[in-house]
C-alpha cells in the first residue's frame, strides 16, 4: 500500500475504503470527509468530549496525554484513540461506522408564491420556518457539519480541501432540501440568515478571506444567490463584517418590523460559538463586532456537556434536596447531559452559595451550610484536575475555565464596543440576548457570573431567535429587503479582538464579577 494512504474499517459493513492522506488534516477532519461523525457534535480537537474515537487494528500509536485523560485504561488498551488528536497514520486501518450516502428528496411539485421558508444557519444548529397565511411549521436541529468540529476555524481548515468543501456544503443543503421536501408546497421566498462563514460554506463560496488575518469579505451578501437548482434562489441578508453576518442583519430587520421597535441605544447580542454584537445609536448608526467565545453555550465540548434537547439539563434550582437539574422542555428523566444555558445556571448557583470563588476555583472553604453540602462532593482526579459531583453532574475545573472565558471574552467585547460609542453600560434602554444564550438562559444569573454589572439583569431580555424571524419576513417582503439594502451604509465594524485594550480587559475579566 502506498505511504500516504489509510484504510477506513466501515463498522456498518461497507467495504475497507483506502484514504489519502491531506496534509494539514486530523484524522477526524478525514473520517468526516469520507461520511463519519455525521452531526456529531465534536469539541474541534480540544480532546474533551471523546466523541471522535475511533479504534485502531491493530498497532494504535502510542496514546497522547489527552486521551489518557478521556479514555479508559480498557479503551486505550484495545486501540482506541481520539481522531482529532492526531493526523492519519499511513498504512493504518481505523475502524469507524460511516453514514451512507444520501439522494436530497424531490422538492414539492407545487409551488405557493404567498408561502416563505426562512432558515438560521448557526454554527451548531440550524432552525428553519415555513409560514403560509396562519400556516406555520418548523423544525430545530444540529447542524450537519458538526462532525468537522463545533466552531467556526475547524470548518474553514476543512475547507481548504475541495473534497471538505464539497462534503461542508453538501451538508447544508441536503439539510434543506430535506426541510423542503417535508412542506405541502414548495415555497415562493426562500432566505437563508446565518454568519459569514456559515454563509459562504452554504454557499460554495471561496471562504479564504475568513480563515486568517487579516480577514476580508469577499461578498457582502444582501443579494440573492442559488443555494440549490432545484430550489427558489435564497436571499442572504448583508453580511456586516468578516465575522457578522446575515443572522445579525436579520435580527435587526426582526426588531425593526416587530411593530413596536426598541428605543436606541440598544445592545443586540447573538451568543453562541461565535459572539456577534450590534449596537445600534440615536442617530441611526450601527455598530457591530464579534469575538470568539468557544461552543461552551452550546453545550459543546464540555465534560457532561450536550445540544439542548430531551434529557439535557437547561437550569438547576435550590430545592430542600439540594440542586435539582431542570430538563429541557419539561422531559422526563433521564438525566443525559447539561445543555450550554444548564452550565450557566449550575455555576451561577455554585457562584451564589460560595461554592465557587470568583476567580472559578472551588472553594477550599464552605462559605455557608449551602456550599459545605454542595463541596461534599469534589474530589481529585488521578491527574490532580478538581471535579465537583453535584447534582447528578460531574462538573470539571476545565467546565469552569471554558465558561469563565466565555464571560471574560463577552464583557470584554461589550465593554470595547460601548466605549468605542462613548457610552455605559447604563446608558443603554434595552440588552437583548438572542442564539443559543437568548433561549433559556436567566440574565440573572448571568449577572450572578459577572456578566452585566450589578443590577444590569435588568434592562436585558431573551429575544428568541430574532435571525429566523428576520429571516422570514426577508423572504416575503420587499419592503424587508428595501431596508436591509440600506443597513450596510450606516453600519461601522469594530475590531475589538485586535483592539489595544482587548487582552487587558480579557484579562482583568477572567473573574465571575464584573470588572468594570
Amino acid at each position: 500500500m502506498p505511504m500516504n494512504i489509510f484504510t477506513i474499517v466501515d463498522k456498518a459493513g461497507g467495504p475497507d475504503r483506502p484514504v489519502s492522506v491531506s496534509p494539514g488534516l486530523t484524522l477526524a477532519q478525514h473520517l468526516y470527509i469520507e461520511g463519519a461523525f455525521d452531526g456529531r457534535p465534536l469539541c474541534s480537537g480540544a480532546g474533551r468530549c471523546g466523541k471522535c474515537a475511533v479504534l485502531f487494528e491493530p498497532g494504535a500509536p502510542a496514546p497522547e496525554l489527552a486521551e489518557e485523560r478521556v479514555l479508559e485504561p480498557e479503551r486505550l488498551e484495545q486501540g482506541w484513540r481520539l481522531s482529532c488528536a492526531r493526523p492519519p497514520l499511513p498504512g493504518a486501518r481505523v475502524r469507524v461506522r460511516l453514514a451512507p450516502e444520501r439522494t436530497p428528496p424531490p422538492a414539492p411539485r407545487e409551488v405557493c408564491p404567498g408561502a416563505v421558508l426562512g432558515v438560521d444557519l448557526g454554527t451548531t444548529s440550524l432552525h428553519w420556518r415555513f409560514e403560509r397565511g396562519d400556516e406555520a411549521l418548523g423544525r430545530a436541529l444540529p447542524n450537519p457539519q458538526l462532525g468537522a468540529g463545533s466552531e467556526v476555524m475547524s470548518r474553514l481548515a476543512l475547507a481548504r480541501v475541495p473534497d471538505g468543501a464539497r462534503r461542508l456544503r453538501r451538508a447544508v443543503v441536503l439539510a434543506v432540501r430535506e426541510a423542503v421536501a417535508a412542506l405541502p408546497c414548495l415555497p415562493g421566498g426562500l432566505c437563508l440568515a446565518g454568519n459569514s462563514c456559515m454563509t459562504f460554506l452554504a454557499l460554495g463560496m471561496d471562504p479564504s478571506g475568513l480563515a486568517a488575518a487579516p480577514y476580508r469579505l469577499d461578498w457582502p451578501g444582501g443579494d440573492f444567490a442559488e443555494l440549490d437548482p432545484e430550489l427558489p434562489r435564497v436571499y442572504i441578508p448583508p453580511l456586516l463584517a468578516p465575522f457578522v453576518g446575515g443572522d445579525v442583519s436579520a435580527g435587526l430587520a426582526a426588531l425593526e418590523f416587530s411593530g413596536a421597535a426598541p428605543r436606541a441605544p440598544l445592545l443586540l447580542a447573538d451568543l453562541g460559538t461565535n459572539g456577534e454584537f450590534a449596537l445600534t445609536l440615536p442617530d441611526g448608526r450601527v455598530l457591530v463586532a464579534s469575538v470568539p467565545m468557544g461552543p461552551a453555550l452550546e453545550g459543546v465540548g464540555m465534560s457532561r456537556g450536550m445540544l439542548a434537547g430531551p434529557g439535557a439539563a437547561v437550569s438547576f434550582a435550590l430545592t430542600p434536596a439540594g440542586l435539582a437539574p431542570r430538563l429541557y422542555e419539561g422531559s422526563a428523566g433521564p438525566l443525559r447531559g447539561v445543555s450550554g444555558t444548564g452550565y450557566v445556571s449550575l455555576l451561577a448557583r455554585l457562584r451564589a452559595m460560595g461554592a465557587v470563588e470568583a476567580t472559578g476555583r472551588f472553594a477550599r472553604e464552605a462559605a455557608s451550610p449551602l456550599a459545605a453540602r454542595a463541596l461534599a462532593g469534589l474530589r481529585r482526579e488521578a491527574d490532580g484536575a478538581p471535579v465537583l459531583d453535584v447534582a447528578g453532574v460531574p462538573l470539571h475545573g476545565s467546565d469552569v475555565e471554558a465558561l469563565l472565558a466565555v464571560k471574560a471574552a463577552f464583557e470584554s467585547a461589550v465593554g470595547i464596543l460601548l466605549e468605542t460609542a462613548g457610552l455605559r453600560f447604563a446608558d443603554l434602554h434595552e440588552v437583548l440576548l438572542a442564539g443559543a444564550l437568548g433561549e433559556h438562559v436567566s440574565p440573572a444569573d448571568l449577572e450572578t457570573l459577572g456578566f452585566f454589572p450589578p443590577g444590569g439583569s435588568a434592562r436585558v431580555r431573551a429575544a428568541g431567535n430574532t435571525s429566523l424571524a428576520g429571516a422570514c419576513l426577508a423572504a416575503g417582503r420587499a419592503d424587508v429587503r428595501e431596508w436591509l439594502a440600506g443597513l450596510p451604509g450606516r453600519t461601522r465594524p469594530v475590531d475589538v479582538v485586535s483592539s489595544g485594550g482587548f487582552q487587558r480587559r480579557y484579562l482583568d475579566a477572567m473573574r465571575f464579577d464584573h470588572a468594570r
